[in-house]
């Protein structure tokens, strides 16, 4: 099974994962640079010509996904950093082990709640506090395309943004960013839009632009405080 039909119906039966719509040559990844474990097997041991996916959890949490080295038939499914965090973020902190699964995704799926999962998700979130920019706080940059980049160490943003914000979670980065098909009016009302909901749960927003940074505060009357607590 190819990896990119093997990880379509893995994550049906990974409630909150969604799959990549691509895949990437491993030896080109930058993104190899932010798995967290990478299980059995050194990351430098793939084969020529292999290629990755990923699936993304809407926290903020991404799997790599590639065809294990010499082993027909198997995956590797490997925990990455979360979003926002980098290596200095993970000291201390026992890793979720990266683990190979049969390229049947009933059984992948069964073995990555059995031995991944449930671990990944209590290690994330002292991760992710860790990383954080600042209390309840928001910060968004560009890029050379003047594209926002996100970044926030609080999942409830993360969840915000990758649930029902439309914007995609960067392997190679750890940031929240638009896809590139949006037009650079559709990106200004995702983002006006995005940002006006998250200073409604309190977050209080840093645009940094050439002019400098602009802070937005949270709005009057926002949601409920309780959810957004860490």
């Amino acid at each position: 099974m190819r990896v990119t039909e093997f990880t379509r119906a893995l994550t049906e039966r990974l409630p909150g994962w969604q799959p990549s719509p691509s895949t990437v040559l491993i030896a080109d990844d930058p993104a190899g640079a932010r798995i967290w474990d990478s299980g059995p097997m050194p990351y430098t041991a793939y084969e020529a010509g292999a290629r990755r996916t990923v699936i993304t959890h809407h926290w903020g949490l991404q799997l790599y996904v590639m065809p294990r080295p010499h082993r027909q038939g198997q995956y590797l499914v490997l925990p990455m950093l979360p979003a926002n965090t980098g290596h200095q973020h993970v000291h201390g902190i026992r890793a979720p082990r990266g683990i190979a699964v049969p390229d049947d995704p009933v059984r992948a799926a069964a073995a990555l709640h059995r031995r991944l999962l449930l671990g990944y998700r209590l290690a994330a979130p002292t991760v992710i506090r860790r990383s954080s920019p600042g209390h309840m706080q928001v910060h968004v940059a560009f890029d050379d395309q003047q594209r926002p980049r996100i970044r926030s160490g609080y999942p409830g943003a993360n969840a915000e943004l990758l649930a029902h914000g439309g914007f995609l979670l960067d392997p190679a980065t750890g940031e929240c960013h638009l896809p590139e098909t949006l037009s650079p009016d559709e990106v200004r009302r995702h983002l006006i839009t995005n940002l006006q909901r998250l200073r409604h749960q309190y977050f209080r927003i840093t645009v940094h632009s050439s002019d400098g940074p602009r802070i937005h505060l949270p709005l009057p009357g926002a949601a409920s405080y309780r959810g957004q607590r860490r």
